[in-house]
């Protein structure tokens, strides 16, 4: 039996149904994954931190001190995403049905409440205020960020299928 013969054969004992949309990742790709996130949530909090520490003993550069993390969030989602991809742990064996899903979500999720910031309210609104990010900017650059996680996920999909396909 054949490594992919015995991982199909495992895909199909786990999920007990072919057309589940349950990823499954195999041992080397949880560590990885793992690892990953333990360096995404480092770099994080490291960024919080630092913005807080600056925010609160130098120069507030933005209005408050929560819509930047909105923003290292979203970047930290795009490092993750990137850094999955490079090692060949973001999708799982059975295909990438899931993460497709995800990014059109992210995509979809990211267009409207975006557009819900700038068109939603009919008063003006400043993206700065005193040479400082306002709230409102943050949030539209951190759905702008959001549709980018999606794009990148759903290329990042497309180009594991197409290498899939090549072997």
């Amino acid at each position: 039996m054949s490594l992919k013969s015995f991982d199909k054969f495992l895909e199909n004992y786990i999920l007990g149904q072919p057309n589940s949309k349950k990823e499954i990742m195999d041992e080397r790709q949880k560590i990885a994954r793992t690892q990953i996130l333990a360096e995404a949530l480092i770099i994080f909090s490291g960024l919080s931190f630092i913005s807080n520490f600056v925010m609160d003993l130098w120069y507030r550069w933005a209005e408050s001190y929560a819509s930047p993390m909105l923003i290292f969030f979203m970047l930290c989602m795009i490092y993750f995403n990137i850094r999955c991809f490079a090692k060949g742990c973001l999708i799982g064996i059975n295909g990438g049905k899931a993460i497709k899903f995800t990014g059109l979500y992210a995509i979809f999720m990211g267009g409207m409440m975006g557009a819900k910031y700038l068109f939603g309210n009919e008063e003006y609104r400043s993206l700065f205020a005193d040479v400082r990010p306002t709230d409102d900017f943050c949030f539209i650059a951190a759905w702008i960020l959001f549709v980018v996680y999606g794009v990148l996920t759903i290329i990042f999909a497309k180009a594991d299928q197409k290498k899939k396909g090549d072997e």
